[in-house]
């Protein structure tokens, strides 16, 4: 066994074409040779297709291994790479670094990718080449270093440029007439008409600050990633769905404008409905659309455009009036439930006044995530209950309350993924603090005490500690 697994690791660093890696190897390979890995999936027909063109140039591409990773077989090596829809094809240097492939899918494409990462970092370019270069690419970093005399701002360019080339196509042009005599830098986008330009002092930490901002998406791609990055921003989401890979740059091309015109105010994402029909779900959208648009506020709550009729214009006329404050978000609820008698200490929320309870600045409020399939979650609602029992007792139930909201029947303005999830939102801030107890057993009512007590803005344990030490004195 121990001999078949050396042979089948020597044979990584020699073989060039197909080769289905386990996780083992996957770590062996990324860490020592150049390779391009497509991750794919059992019944995965655009995964087929994919592969049959990395195979097809394998013979060309003779300094980089072509591999594969099944997600269905080895999940926790797409976990630990970031995959969250197949296929995705990502590149390495060898370095253990894995980058996302986004040029086209087709041989032209990858072979031009490759060919960039194996030969020098920067393309030499003249004044009738540049631009063409600047429309061959995703994105091109352009620099123009005027006349003579300028090597040290190339010799500083050369090694941003093999930091970042495999993210990027680098070009320098030298002696442009018409331009200015001192060097600077431009970053063209496909989804841009006009390039942004970089005047600064040649430092590589300046340079690489600039390309940051600069290349950043006007129309970013969905993913969970991509997602916990932009909320993190508190602006609201404006998404853009669509069901085909192939029509996302003539979408991006055509909304680019109002991406731009509302940059400061909104952030502009396209979401594959097929990929993700949870997000479709969440927004309120049939996870078959074809075309379809939605602007999350930053709690999360829906805005979804309603018309059937997809063009610049409707989403133009959608996000103005969400702007002006005109739209009402649209939310999943279940009636309002009478009082529990079973647990007459334990609000029963749902989506249409989970605001106005859990917002409440006069009280700190304790909330169980649940979905109905997870017995811990059912189990948990006695513990709780009994909380909000003693807090009744002891005359603090306008300082504390205790709630619970079936998830799968109801939208919340938070993301939550595991169950049950509990949250405290505190008195007076509404900060949401998350609980981060060991589920493995039962909670017990002096943990979650403890947690109310040391964590939300009335201290109520720590205050009930206290007149207790008073009394006990004589």
């Amino acid at each position: 066994m121990r001999f078949s697994i050396l042979l089948s690791l020597t044979a990584l660093l020699h073989s060039t074409k197909g080769i289905k890696l386990r996780k083992t190897e996957f770590n062996v390979l990324i860490s020592s040779r150049q390779s391009l890995i497509v991750f794919t999936a059992d019944g995965c027909k655009e995964c087929n297709r994919v592969q049959g063109i990395l195979d097809e140039i394998s013979p060309v591409l003779t300094k980089t291994a072509i591999a594969s990773v099944n997600c269905n077989e080895e999940p926790m090596v797409c976990d630990d790479a970031k995959v969250f829809t197949v296929p995705t094809v990502k590149y390495t240097a060898g370095n253990g670094e894995l980058i996302t492939y986004k040029e086209g899918l087709d041989a032209s494409s990858i072979v031009k990718y490759i060919e960039r990462q194996s030969g020098p970092p920067v393309i030499n370019l003249t004044d009738k080449s540049y631009l063409d270069f600047a429309r061959s690419a995703s994105v091109a970093v352009i620099v123009f270093l005027g006349p003579s005399g300028n090597e040290k701002e190339r010799k500083i360019f050369d090694i941003v440029s093999e930091r970042w080339r495999a993210h990027y196509s680098f070009g320098s042009v030298d002696g442009l007439d018409g331009h200015n005599n001192q060097p600077f830098i431009s970053v063209y986008k496909q989804e841009e008409d006009e390039p942004t330009y970089y005047t600064g002092s040649f430092k590589v930490e300046n340079i690489e600050a600039f390309l940051r901002e600069a290349t950043e998406p006007l129309i970013r791609e969905f993913d969970p990633v991509v997602h916990e990055q932009a909320i993190a921003d508190k602006k609201p989401l404006a998404q853009i769905f669509f069901n085909k890979y192939n029509e996302r740059a003539e979408i991006v091309k055509s909304l680019a404008p109002l991406a731009k015109r509302y940059q400061d105010q909104l952030t502009f994402m396209t979401v594959l409905a097929p990929d993700y029909p949870k997000r479709c779900e969440r927004m309120h959208l049939s996870k078959d659309i074809k075309r379809g648009f939605a602007i999350a506020d930053p709690e999360g709550r829906a805005y979804p455009m309603s018309t059937a009729v997809f063009n610049a214009n409707r989403v133009t006329k959608h996000i103005s009036a969400y702007l002006a404050g005109s739209l009402t978000p649209t939310i999943k609820s279940e009636p309002v439930p009478e009082a529990s008698d079973s647990h007459p200490f334990l609000t029963k929320l749902v989506g249409s006044n989970f605001d106005d309870f859990v917002y409440d600045k006069s009280r700190d409020v304790l909330v169980e995530f649940h979905v109905p399939w997870c017995q811990y979650c059912t189990d948990l609602h006695r513990v709780m209950n009994e909380l909000g029992s003693k807090y009744a007792k002891l005359g603090l139930a306008d300082k504390v309350a205790l709630a619970t909201i079936n998830v799968d029947a109801n939208d919340v303005p938070i993301e939550i993924d595991s169950y049950p999830s509990i949250r405290l939102y505190r008195a007076e801030t509404n900060e949401i603090l998350p609980f981060k107890g060991n589920f493995t057993q039962m909670l017990t009512v002096e943990e979650l005490e403890v947690f109310v007590g040391e964590n939300g803005s009335h201290q109520v344990g720590m205050m009930n500690e206290d007149k207790g030490t008073g009394h006990d004195e004589l």
